[in-house]
C-alpha cells in the first residue's frame, strides 16, 4: 500500500511539473508573438511617420481660387448662411496623383460642421480647382502610396481601424471610405502623407 501510493504521489508530481512546464511555454510563445506584432507594427507606422511631407503652400491666389471654389461648387448658398466663422476654415495641400506635372488640391474642412464620429469631409480638386472628389466621413492623414492603378497614385485611409484602399476609376475616387472594402496591406513606409499634422498647414477662412 505504502510503495502504491508512494508511486501515485511520484506520478502526480511528474504530471504536475509537466503541466507547469507545458504552460509556462505557452506563456512565453504567447509574450514572443505578442511583442514580435508590436514590433512589426511600430516598424511600419515608424516608417511611415519618417515618410516625405508636404511642403505649406504660401500661394495667395491659388487661396483666394480655393475658397471660390468652396462657396460657388462645394457649399450650397443656403448652407453657407449657416456656417459662422467657427466652422468656415479649411487648410490645404497640394500633390501631384496623376504625375502630369501638375499638382491636385486635397482641401481639409476640420470644423463641427463637417466632422463627425467616422471623420470629416474633404475635397480633391483638379490643377484648374475643379472638384474631383467629394470625399465625405473620412480620417486624416491620407496616405499616397507610390502605387499607381489607372494612372493616378493608390490612395490609403483609416477607416474604424481598418485600413481602406482606394482607387481611382471613372474619374474619381471612391467618396466614402468606410463603404470600401477592407486592405490586405498596410501604408507602404514610403507613402507621402497628406494632413499628416494640423501644423503642417495653415488655417484659413472662406
Amino acid at each position: 500500500m505504502n510503495t502504491s501510493r508512494g508511486h501515485f504521489i511520484t506520478l502526480r508530481v511528474v504530471l504536475t511539473t509537466l503541466i507547469l512546464i507545458i504552460y509556462s511555454s505557452c506563456i512565453k510563445n504567447s509574450e514572443k508573438v505578442n511583442a514580435d506584432l508590436a514590433t512589426a507594427k511600430d516598424s511600419v507606422e515608424q516608417g511611415v511617420n519618417n515618410s516625405h511631407k508636404i511642403p505649406v503652400s504660401d500661394n495667395d491666389s491659388l487661396v483666394q481660387n480655393i475658397k471660390k471654389t468652396i462657396t460657388t461648387k462645394y457649399i450650397e448658398s443656403n448652407d453657407l448662411k449657416l456656417l459662422d466663422s467657427v466652422d468656415r476654415k479649411f487648410s490645404f495641400q497640394e500633390v501631384d496623383l496623376n504625375n502630369d506635372g501638375k499638382k491636385e488640391v486635397f482641401v481639409n474642412f476640420f470644423t463641427p460642421y463637417f466632422c463627425g464620429t467616422g471623420g470629416c469631409s474633404l475635397l480633391l480638386l483638379d490643377s484648374d480647382l475643379n472638384i474631383i472628389t467629394r470625399f465625405t466621413v473620412t480620417e486624416t492623414p491620407i496616405y499616397i502610396s507610390p502605387e499607381t492603378r489607372n494612372g493616378w497614385n493608390v490612395l490609403m485611409v483609416k477607416s474604424k481601424d481598418d485600413w481602406k484602399t482606394l482607387e481611382f476609376r471613372n474619374g474619381k475616387y471612391p467618396s466614402n471610405p468606410s463603404m470600401a472594402k477592407d486592405s490586405s496591406a498596410e501604408p507602404d513606409p514610403k507613402s507621402i502623407l497628406v494632413f499628416k499634422d494640423p501644423n503642417d498647414s495653415k488655417v484659413y477662412n472662406f
